[in-house]
């Protein structure tokens, strides 16, 4: 019973970044919905995202690839606009040579 709540809570949380793969999506990671996401913002989907894969046993082989805030924020200003995630995005898919998903 267990295995399957953690397994609901796990799906629930990936409905709610809109993803079950790949990339989260800019909506998901402004958590305030102020069309900017803090550091603060980014690092707590990042760390749940992570907690729900780890409690449902489900492979991370590409954690240690996950981009860190300062990837996206082009600026430097402590703030990315969905502009800055959109080519940061398109920027790491070309660094992989169009191969999968982030």
């Amino acid at each position: 019973m267990r295995k399957i709540c953690l397994l609901l809570a796990f799906v629930g949380l990936l409905n709610a970044a809109n993803t079950s793969r790949g990339p989260v999506a800019f909506e998901a990671y402004d958590t305030n919905k102020d069309n900017i996401i803090t550091q603060e913002e980014f690092q707590s989907v990042k760390n749940e995202r992570m907690s729900a894969k780890a409690e449902a046993n489900m492979p991370m082989r590409n954690a240690i690839n996950s981009p860190e805030f300062g990837v996206f924020d082009a600026n430097k200003d402590g703030k990315i606009t969905k502009d800055e995630y959109q080519k940061g995005q398109l920027e790491r898919r070309q660094e992989r040579g169009g191969k999968g998903r982030q």
